[in-house]
């Protein structure tokens, strides 16, 4: 139920007064007896400054009660702002710290590489493909890698002066060769969407189990050697019988990219 205002409780006290009065006068007429009369306007009286006392106490209690309720809602707008400011604050620490670690990696390559920011992607083919900022002005070509800190990304298929077009590790036309170093099991790594992949035709009874590593093969030059790819998530018979499948997560979040590094093809 709303609280009255300020104007609501004028208009009650002014209503109770006139009534008391009007009923003094009524006693007055109706029985002229002095000292009942003078019994009558005490009581009268008495009810008009009670009546007018709680109804200037109920006001104020009201005005008491408004002036919370702005302080609260006040305070409410300050702490989504500053929820929003330390969201913020927390994303730019995040972007920091990742290109800090880019920086680091680039430094410790023994080969030319590229800082990149992924500067669009197309709702329709989100986990397909990305756009980064830097082009052949930037000496990136086609077939270059693309790596973060944590893992692969993919590989340039377009080049622009100043701009790339990168097929994602979890387009299904990207294939990547890989290892997983503890069976040294070679295999092709092909994109499944939403930050999946699987390696297909792996000889029934190989003894793969979830949680193992999952690496670059690196052997064509491309891609440098045993950086990280991701991780085994299951294992299971293909549609055949024949061979066995295994699902790969990857260990980059393809669906929240925004720096990557290009890594030029070496040259032979």
């Amino acid at each position: 139920m709303p609280l009255p205002n300020e104007s609501d409780f004028e208009t009650h006290s002014q209503s109770l007064a006139e009534y008391l009065v009007l009923v003094m006068l009524v006693l007055m007429v109706a029985v002229p007896v002095s000292g009942f009369v003078l019994s009558a306007q005490s009581w009268v009286s008495s009810l008009v400054a009670k009546g007018a006392y709680q109804v200037e106490d109920t006001k104020n209690l009201a005005e008491q009660l408004f002036d919370a309720s702005a302080k609260i809602r006040d305070l409410e707008r300050k702490l989504a702002k500053n929820e929003l400011e330390l969201t913020r604050l927390k994303q730019e620490s995040r972007d920091t710290n990742r290109l800090r670690s880019l920086l680091d990696l680039k430094q410790k390559s023994q080969r030319q590489t590229v800082a990149a920011e992924v500067v669009s992607r197309n709702p329709d083919n989100w986990f397909e493909q990305v756009v980064i900022d830097k082009g052949s002005a930037d000496h990136v070509t086609v077939g270059s890698a693309v790596i973060s800190i944590t893992g692969v990304i993919g590989q340039v298929v377009k080049v622009d002066s100043h701009a790339s077009v990168v097929r994602l590790l979890t387009d299904p036309e990207q294939k990547l060769g890989v290892l997983i170093p503890r069976l040294g099991l070679t295999g092709i790594l092909v994109g499944n969407g939403q930050n999946l992949a699987r390696i297909d035709f792996v000889p029934v009874g190989t003894n793969v189990d979830v949680g193992d590593k999952v690496v670059t093969l690196g052997k064509a030059g491309t891609f440098p050697d045993n950086h990280p790819v991701g991780t085994v998530s299951s294992v299971r018979r293909d549609a055949t019988g024949a061979s066995m499948q295994i699902d790969v997560k990857l260990t980059d979040n393809c669906y929240d990219l925004s720096q990557v590094l290009v890594l030029p093809p070496l040259e032979n």
